[in-house]
Parts: structure tokens; sequence; C-alpha cells
């Protein structure tokens, strides 16, 4: 497995802009939304074969959304509203309920979702809930009128060198565009915003919008969530997507509980810094506490430096990710800090760190809970 963490990279598709002012084996599967107790269902992967990508496209073209975000902010006292705009695919219904799949980063902290079919229908959107370390997310809509629904495939039988076809929201205005290339490779370990994800590389065309979109093999099933390419403008025809069988998975957790079970955390809001150990060295990254609500006084407070976790030393939010990410709720989690204090200065605030370590175990949490 490739491991390895891209620096010219960016999650394809949060096009943004400012604007002032149940039985899988049978086709169902039962999962709960919202914490009704609804009943989701879809249709289990046929042993049909198209033999054309214009045949794949008819079939599951439909199921592919547009998705529109608008984020309230504030800055120096004053809102402004950035609007995004990204893809989704349908894959479950409960009555008049339709259940998409997207990215995380395609939703997150948005005031406001929209989705438009590929019809042009436009529908107001709400949240199910969302996960940003598998960048999933669902959202649903209400539709009197029936809407088709994609086919979950097997992204664990995918071959190398195997025909795709995308389909997405690219730039944020071209909705269902349509393109095709091949699996270039399977289970590469790429580091995409603060979190390390496995996922499919394939060659076919991806750009900004198409975040959320559905990757699709020859059989017209979702074999992957498409979330991110390279941004370095000497490399081409490198994007890549979440396998379907892991999105399945979260979709199914989050539409049961509203969070990934057995996703372990510390319930910690850290933030990133430098530090420099002397006048002509290197600075170095290190991450440190912002909040640490719920711990006792003497885990961890506010400020503190994480140094190491388990033994494994921590220069930033990636490195305290991929450690927890190794984790289970119920583990015990031994933890090494330097205390920190924070000091008001005219123009900045700056936080410094005690010389000595302070060590301490706790027991990791259910993410969510």
């Amino acid at each position: 497995m490739l491991n390895k963490k891209i620096k010219n990279f960016f999650i394809a598709g949060l096009l943004s802009a400012v604007v002032a002012a149940t039985c899988v084996a049978a086709g169902c599967a039962d999962n709960t939304a919202d914490g009704k107790g609804k009943v989701v269902s879809y249709v289990a992967s046929p042993s049909v074969t198209y033999s054309s990508t214009a045949e794949v496209v008819a079939a599951v073209a439909d199921t592919v959304v547009e998705i529109s975000t608008e984020t309230v902010k504030t800055q120096w006292g004053q809102q402004y509203i950035v609007s995004g705009a990204g893809s989704g695919v349908i894959v479950g219904s409960s009555e008049s309920d339709y259940y998409i799949v997207t990215n995380n980063h395609v939703i997150e902290g948005a005031n406001d979702i929209s989705v438009t079919t590929r019809s042009g229908v436009k529908y107001d959107a709400r949240l199910v809930a969302t996960d940003d370390s598998a960048d999933i997310a669902v959202v649903t809509v209400t539709s009197e009128a029936e809407l088709p629904l994609a086919i979950w495939g097997d992204s664990d039988t995918l071959l190398i060198g195997e025909d795709l076809i995308a389909i997405g929201n690219p730039l944020g205005s071209l909705g269902g565009t349509v393109t095709k290339g091949i699996l270039s490779a399977t289970g590469r370990s790429i580091a995409v915003g603060e979190y390390y994800m496995t996922l499919l590389q394939t060659d076919t065309a991806i750009n900004p919008g198409n975040s959320g979109g559905g990757l699709f093999n020859m059989r017209g099933e979702l074999i992957g969530v498409v979330n991110a390419k390279t941004s370095d403008e000497e490399i081409e025809g490198i994007c890549f997507a979440i396998p379907a069988n892991y999105a399945r998975s979260v979709y199914g957790d989050l539409m049961q509980y509203g969070y990934i079970k057995g996703r372990a955390t510390l319930n910690l809001k850290l933030a990133e810094g430098s530090i420099s150990t002397g006048i002509n060295t290197q600075s170095q990254g290190i991450a440190y506490v912002v909040s640490a609500e719920g711990w006792p006084e003497d885990t961890f407070r506010q400020y503190d430096r994480i140094y190491k976790i388990n033994g494994k030393e921590i220069s930033g939010i990636l490195d305290y990710n991929t450690v927890m990410a190794g984790m289970k709720p119920g583990d015990k989690v031994d933890v090494e800090v330097f205390r920190g204090k924070i000091t008001q200065g005219w123009l900045n605030n700056s936080i410094s760190f005690e010389t000595e370590i302070t060590s301490f175990s706790v027991t990791a949490l259910q993410y969510g809970e």
C-alpha cells in the first residue's frame, strides 16, 4: 500500500464563491435516519454488463445530483455568504424521503443545502449526518415524484485497468457531465486535509464541483464516491475516489447511529503551530489543545502541546488523527504533553510551554456519543 502525502492536492470539488452582504443480498438494507427508525432500502447489484458508455450513462445518470450550499461567514463584524457547489448520489429511500451520499467537505458548515436533479428539479435538502474522517455525508430530500437509486457495487472486486465512468457537477455549473477513464490503482493511502484516506486512483477527468459525484463501472454499479485530485499543474490524470464498500459502510452507520460506530476520539479540539528550539534550527510543527471539555484537571488542559500518543510523536493534527485512527473506543491511551500557558501581547498572543513532560493515561471514547 502506498502511503504518501501529496502537498499539491485539492479536495475535488467544493467550488466556492463569495457573495457580499433490507436484506443486502435481496436488494435492500435496514437503516434508521434522523433517529426516527425510518427504513431505507437500496437495490443490490445485478449481473448486467452494458456494452457501451452511453448505455451506462442512460441507466445511472439520473441518480447523480447537483448540490449547492450557502454558508454565512463573519469577518471584521460583517457577514457575507459563501456559495459552494458539489455533487451527490441518491442511494436510499423511505416513502417520499430520498437519501443522498456526498462528501463532508461539500456540505461542511453550510447553513442552506439544495439539491438539483438531472431533470432540473430543485429541492431543499436537510443534513442527516456527516463524518469528516471519512469525508462522507448524507443529506435527504422529500419528493412526491419517484427518484432513481444508484446500485452499490463491490469495490473489492475491481480490476486494475477496468473502465470507469464519473458523473458529476464540475465547475458548479455543468451538472450531469460524464467523463471516462480506467482504474489506475487501489489502496492508495493519501493525506486529504487532516486525515489519511485509503482511496481508488483513476485517470478519469475530475474537476472542482465533482466532489461527492459517482464513479461507476460498466455494470452501472456505484463503485466509488469522487473526492480529490492532485492540483499540481504538471501532473494530470491522478484523481481519487472513496471505495464504495467503505462509503456504503459509513452510510449505514450515519443512517443508524449518526456517527461511525467504532471510531475512537479523545474529544479534543486542536490547533497547529510551530516552535523553534534554537537560533539556527528549523522550526518544528506542533499540535496543541484549544479545548478539552470533560477531562479531569490532571489529564488534558487547554494549551497543552501534544508531544506523544502511545509513544508516537505528534507534529500536527494529521499525525494525531493518524494515531487515533488505529484505536477503538475503550483502548488505553498513553499521553505525553508539555503544559502550556498563553501570554497576552499588544499585537499578538503567544503560548509558552514547560520544558518537562507531563505523562498520563486515559481511555479512548466513542466519537459522536
